[in-house]
C-alpha cells in the first residue's frame, strides 16, 4: 500500500517565533538562534523558503502546526493532487 505524501512549504522570513509549531510537532520544528522556526530536514528551495515531504502519518500534527501559526507561513500540499490543504 502506498502512503500518501504531502509537502510542507515554510516561509522562514515571515516567522515571528511564536513556537506553536514546535509545541505540537517538535520532531519537525524547533526554534533557531534567531528565535525563528526551523523545519527539520527541510531543503531550501528558494531564498529562505524550505520544503519537506512527509508521510500521511505525519500530516495531522503538521496541519495543526500550520493552523496554529499566527502568521500563516506554513503551507501543506497534497503531493498527488497539488491541492493546498492549508
Amino acid at each position: 500500500m502506498n502512503m500518501k505524501k504531502y509537502k510542507i512549504v515554510y516561509e522562514w522570513d515571515f516567522c515571528i517565533g511564536a513556537a506553536n509549531c514546535e509545541a505540537v510537532a517538535p520532531e519537525f520544528w524547533e526554534l533557531d538562534d534567531n528565535q525563528k522556526a526551523i523545519l527539520k530536514g527541510g531543503k531550501e528551495v528558494k531564498k529562505k523558503i524550505f520544503e519537506l515531504v512527509i508521510d500521511e502519518k505525519d500530516l495531522e500534527k503538521n496541519l495543526t502546526a500550520a493552523k496554529l501559526c499566527p502568521v500563516n507561513c506554513i503551507h501543506i500540499y497534497d503531493m498527488k493532487t497539488g491541492k493546498k490543504l492549508i
